[in-house]
């Protein structure tokens, strides 16, 4: 019986005027997403990959000089993106793409695509994610608000409880029904973009790409699956179709549009973060008096003094290594604690937000598709903190490098602290600095982080669920 009601819903909706033109509209805008953002990807991944090579070329080859002089001539590194991030390509038109390192500085990522776009652009970019989490539960609501709602209206549903249909299996049979008519139009544009992967030849970032996909399905599917029976409870709860409608775009606009703002917002309010000039301000500030109090002149007075007790020398001259060098060094980790503990601040007021977000996500389901969608894809916060913290190791270990071989280089050299010693390193010496490679979170990582978002996506699932067998058991058989 279930069958034989989902292939009478499924023909009534294919033959449906409003079926035809939704589907084509949905086709042409998830295909179009689908081939710009593979295409921005392609470009975006060839031209990052250029970039990456020319400043590893550029280190090599950036001529004689004192090795800790090429700590200040420093390097780049330029955020590689996964093969989803054209379906979904989350926070990275707004975050920095880019990390300048360089020594006794620690810098954040800069180059955002949204700062060389119009004003009008940053309302919003077509992708295939957007078209799913806005529009498919839009063409969910207007395939099925009249399931119940519009069967009233014309007598018919009253006809068919009398003929012993049960109304669970009604409730079922008309979910296959409209999921199968909503099928018929993503699959093909789903299979289409793995195409897209398939045809890219641009280097995979990050494993697990087919469990990546496969976990973006369920979810995906999840989704609509809420919206599918919120559309069956609220059909077989209003009175008349119009109703029904009403309240289903009220929701959706809700959700797509109202929620994902207001979240934002109130995760800023409860874990605001500082604005770039008072961050850098009270950086330098914390820098002048010394992370404990103690300034670094002080604090480089103190190790300088241990330097000479530990080698039983009266005077820095007689040091056995180059001493400007580890005094360099050592300024270098003094301000990296300072470094640490504000970048640190601003890290996890992110963080707190991001996970404030998330657990509003019980008011709409948007929110934590929305988290699940940009962290496989990996164009979400997580993923950039990870390459903005690869960043600052990579440079802490270049200037680490320079310094550690000067020190010790120096040693050959008539007068190892005389004030005419400057040791002139080459390509040779600068290529113990191997390239930058950014490493993606493990998916298990990426798992952990949104083990709430899917559990909020099976909750809601689950409500919905029972509010349309609810629905459909309290279901009036007559118009009001």
């Amino acid at each position: 019986m279930i069958r034989i009601i989902a292939r009478k819903e499924f023909v009534e909706i294919v033959r449906d005027g409003r079926f035809m033109w939704t589907a084509v509209l949905m086709v042409l805008l998830l295909l179009t997403a689908m081939l710009a953002g593979w295409q921005r990807h392609g470009s975006y991944m060839a031209t990052q990959a250029a970039a990456q090579g020319a400043t590893n070329t550029q280190w090599l080859k950036q001529g004689d000089k004192n090795p800790h002089t090429a700590a200040h001539y420093g390097n780049y590194a330029f955020k590689p993106l996964g093969p989803l991030a054209f379906f979904d390509n989350g926070v990275t038109n707004y975050t920095g793409t880019t990390v300048f390192m360089e020594a006794h500085k620690q810098n954040f990522a800069i180059a955002s695509p949204a700062a060389d776009t119009s004003a009008i652009s940053r309302f919003g970019e077509l992708n295939g994610a957007m078209i799913l989490q806005v529009l498919m539960p839009l063409l969910i609501i207007f395939l099925g608000f009249t399931a119940f709602a519009g069967e009233r209206e014309s007598g018919t549903i009253r006809q068919v409880i009398s003929m012993g249909v049960s109304r669970t299996s009604l409730l079922w049979g008309k979910a296959l029904g409209l999921a199968a008519a909503v099928l018929i139009v993503v699959v093909p544009c789903v299979m289409m973009g793995a195409a897209f992967i398939a045809m890219t030849d641009l280097p995979i970032v990050g494993e697990g790409v087919e469990t990546r996909i496969a976990l973006m399905t369920v979810a995906y599917l999840a989704y609509a699956g809420i919206f599918l029976f919120l559309t069956l409870a609220v059909s077989a709860w209003s009175r008349s179709p119009r109703t029904a409608l009403m309240v289903l775009v009220g929701f959706w606009a809700f959700t797509a549009f109202i929620m994902p703002k207001t979240a934002a917002e109130i995760s800023k309010a409860v874990y605001p973060s500082p604005s770039y000039g008072s961050f850098m301000a009270d950086m330098k500030a914390h820098q002048a008096r010394g992370f404990d109090g103690t300034p670094s002149a002080a604090e480089l007075g103190k190790f300088q003094g241990q330097m000479m007790r530990q080698y039983r020398v009266s005077d820095v001259k007689d040091l056995p290594f180059y001493w400007t060098a580890v005094r360099m060094q050592r300024l270098e980790e003094l301000d990296q604690r300072v470094f640490n503990q504000h970048f640190g601040a601003v890290t996890a007021a992110y963080a707190a937000q991001r996970q404030l977000q998330d657990r509003i996500g019980v008011l709409a389901p948007t929110l934590p598709l929305r988290s699940i969608s940009m962290g496989l894809a990996g164009t979400d916060l997580i993923q950039q903190q990870k390459f903005q913290n690869d960043a600052e190791s990579f440079r802490e270990a270049m200037v680490k490098k320079m310094n550690g071989y000067l020190s010790k280089a120096a040693v050959s050299l008539n007068g190892v602290n005389s004030a005419s010693n400057y040791l002139i390193a080459n390509e040779d010496v600068f290529s113990i600095v191997p390239p930058f490679r950014y490493q993606p979170p493990a998916l298990d990582t990426t798992l952990s982080e949104h083990w709430m978002n899917f559990a909020m996506l099976a909750f809601w699932l689950a409500a919905a669920i029972l509010l349309a067998l609810f629905g459909v058991k309290r279901m009036a058989l007559e118009r009001g």
